[in-house]
Parts: C-alpha cells; sequence; structure tokens
C-alpha cells in the first residue's frame, strides 16, 4: 500500500514539501495527504467502501450498495501493548507480563473443566466443540469429541464505548471486492476436496471469507451445474466431489 510504504520511509517523512520526490506528481499530492492526515487523524482508525459481488447470477449486471470495511493499521503485540500501558500504571512491565501470564494460564484452566469466563468490561470467552457427523447419540463416544476453538463475546460496555470511534476514508487503499470471484471459490472448494471427503456450508465461508447467504448459492449452484452432490445430515448439507465416469462409462438415465 502506497501509504505504508511512505510512512515506513522515515526520510521520506522528513523532507521539507518543496523537496523533490523521485516517484514525481502523485506521490507528492498523496504526501501532503498524509502530512494532513498524520497532523489531524493520528488516532483514528481508516475504512474503505467495497462492493460485494451480486450472489444472483439473473443479476450479475446488477451492482450491490457500497458498504464500509475497516482497514487494519497492524497488530499491537504483547511487549508494545505492555510498553504502551505503563505510562498508564504504577506496574513494571514485569508485573503487567506476568499478571497478563497469570491470566491466560487461569482462563485455560477455567474453560478446560468446561467455564465460560467474563471479564468485566471486555466480554466472554467459551470453548466450541467438534466431532464427525453422526445421527444418533450411541454412534459417538467421548474420545471422538474434541476442542474446536475459543469463542468471544464482546461485552455491551465495550461496545458502547466504541460507538464513539472517529474514523476516516483511507484514501490510499483501492477499494476492491469483498470477496474472491465465484471463479476463485470454485477453485478453493475443490483444493479443499482434494484431502477431504465433503465440505460443509460453515467451511466454504470460512475459505471464501463471504457471508452465509453467497455461500448458500454457491453451493447451490454447483450442484445445479453437476459438479457437487448433495446430502443432508441432521441439519447439515453435506456437499461431495461428482466423480468423473471411468472410461468406456456412461452416466445412468
Amino acid at each position: 500500500m502506497i501509504m505504508q510504504r511512505l510512512l515506513d520511509d522515515e526520510s521520506f517523512l522528513k523532507k521539507p514539501l518543496s523537496s523533490p520526490i523521485e516517484t514525481g506528481k502523485r506521490s507528492r499530492r498523496i504526501r501532503q495527504k498524509i502530512y494532513n492526515h498524520l497532523n489531524t487523524a493520528q488516532m483514528s482508525a481508516n475504512y474503505k467502501l467495497v462492493r460485494n459481488p451480486n450472489p444472483n447470477p439473473e443479476e450479475s449486471g446488477k451492482s450491490l450498495p457500497l458498504h464500509p470495511r475497516l482497514v487494519s493499521c497492524g497488530t499491537i503485540h504483547t511487549d508494545e501493548f505492555i510498553n504502551r500501558a505503563k505510562s498508564r500504571s504504577s506496574f513494571s512491565p514485569a508485573d503487567m507480563k506476568g499478571i497478563l501470564q497469570l491470566f491466560q494460564d487461569m482462563m485455560v484452566d477455567f474453560l478446560m473443566y468446561g467455564y465460560n469466563v467474563e471479564l468485566e468490561g471486555i466480554g466472554t470467552f467459551s470453548v466450541s466443540l467438534k466431532s464427525r457427523p453422526v445421527m444418533e447419540k450411541n454412534e459417538i463416544r467421548a474420545e471422538s469429541i474434541h476442542f474446536k476453538d475459543v469463542k468471544f463475546r464482546s461485552s455491551k460496555e465495550l461496545r458502547d464505548r466504541l460507538k464513539t470511534m472517529p474514523v476516516f476514508r483511507d484514501e490510499y487503499t483501492i477499494s476492491d471486492p469483498a470477496y474472491p470471484s465465484a471463479k476463485e471459490c470454485e477453485q478453493e472448494v475443490f483444493r479443499y476436496l482434494e484431502t477431504n471427503p465433503f465440505i460443509h456450508q460453515k467451511k466454504y465461508m470460512s475459505l471464501c471469507g463471504c457471508s452465509r447467504s453467497k455461500a448458500s448459492l454457491d453451493l447451490r449452484r454447483m450442484v445445479e451445474e453437476g459438479k457437487l452432490r448433495w446430502e443432508k445430515l441432521g441439519t447439515s448439507h453435506l456437499y461431495y466431489k461428482v466423480e468423473e465416469p471411468a472410461s468406456g462409462e456412461t452416466n445412468p438415465k
């Protein structure tokens, strides 16, 4: 991203605005905007406008409305978090690191034994499980059920505090489609099915970074095109690759 490259170049930012810039007039305009941005919005979040592709193939020429998406400024890791926090606290960096480690250890202990952990003003952490699909309770034992992930639900207080967050439009990022193209998603699906017997809607959403409705429409389209077949297991729909008939064989009619 042009803005990030310019911000990373300290000597570039220290040059007076009248100095020549090798990248030409466009970079000078961008540089001026960066100076303005740093002076007026140093502690703000940036957003870009993206447009979802139309999930309805019959309306492929009809554009959907733009919507805002946050542009990440990066990730604050533990050491930087502590370094920034020490000016607001009487705790030493070593004390804060020890407290964070204690929180982590205690959270693991409570989650491991089936508790939810609520940190007031932050949110609630809980565990989700996974297993192979079964129809009856007696078809699976405890040994076949495993940890899947830790879920986080933000608290109302945290959400209320963030409602007034200042945001500015990022003029340095080109608005791109919100999802990969249908062809790219299809390629991801068949790459996944090379090593897995089936795919389900939630996995498709994860692979393509799309909404539930788009995943459902895309999978249904691939079924209608004869590329996938589906089976219902409980409340889930499992999608399998349609195998090509062997040489000399014909599809039954």
